[in-house]
């Protein structure tokens, strides 16, 4: 969680994002991604650093159990453009919105165009 806050802390004002890595629906990596749209209010991976990284949770044994984003100016909860960039409907997508000083993160599943809130458990 500190990871994702802070990575869109340091990509203030545009919206940062990245791939949450594990097993079982347990996040144990998280892979900082490029926004290649440089925009706060939208992004889009780099595609060739995206391959990169599926190569790697490979070879380490992991899964891609979600997606992250940052909304920097608005709620957690997926726009228009988030829900059309939802190409992977076994994973989750997580938003990390810091508009209000203390982050509110909220996590989705997205299935042909329908969002349903998940919750979200943190362990220790």
């Amino acid at each position: 969680m500190d990871e994702m806050i802070s990575h869109a802390r340091k990509e203030f004002p545009n919206e940062a994002c990245g791939i949450l890595a594990g097993k079982e629906k347990k996040v144990s990596k998280v892979y900082k991604m490029t926004n290649t749209e440089k925009n706060p209010m939208r992004y889009f991976m780099d595609s060739k650093e995206h391959f990169k990284i599926i190569k790697a949770m490979r070879s380490e044994g992991l899964q891609m159990v979600g997606i992250y984003h940052s909304h920097p100016n608005v709620r957690p909860y997926p726009s228009s453009h988030d829900v059309e960039l939802a190409f992977y409907p076994d994973s989750s997508y997580v938003i990390v919105s810091i508009i209000n000083s203390i982050p509110e993160v909220r996590s989705f599943r997205i299935v042909n165009g329908i969002v349903n809130e998940e919750e979200l458990k943190l362990e220790h």
